[in-house]
């Protein structure tokens, strides 16, 4: 779960950065991809490999979908539902 948490908040962290920056998507997904660290940046390395994805062939909107199926779950957002209700 602290995963989960920590993912989601550097998501919405970058959505907050976007917001006061006016960058193309293409730069989004670079710059996005630059603030990774630790295992995050291994995970991406492994998307690129596996994958057979070139780093400026990824789109932001696909970079989502792959960070948000790795680290937020349905089971993630069903037990933030509970804990708010």
């Amino acid at each position: 779960m602290k995963k989960s948490k920590d993912a989601e908040a550097w998501l919405l962290g970058m959505k907050k950065f976007f917001r006061l920056h006016d960058y193309s998507k293409n730069m989004k997904e670079k710059v996005a991809i630059f603030n990774l660290k630790g295992k995050e940046y291994i995970w991406k390395e492994d998307v690129k490999r596996f994958r057979g994805i070139r780093e400026e062939e990824l789109s932001l909107h696909e970079f989502k979908r792959l960070f948000n199926k790795n680290y937020l779950s349905e089971r993630y957002y069903d037990e933030k539902a509970k804990d708010f209700y």
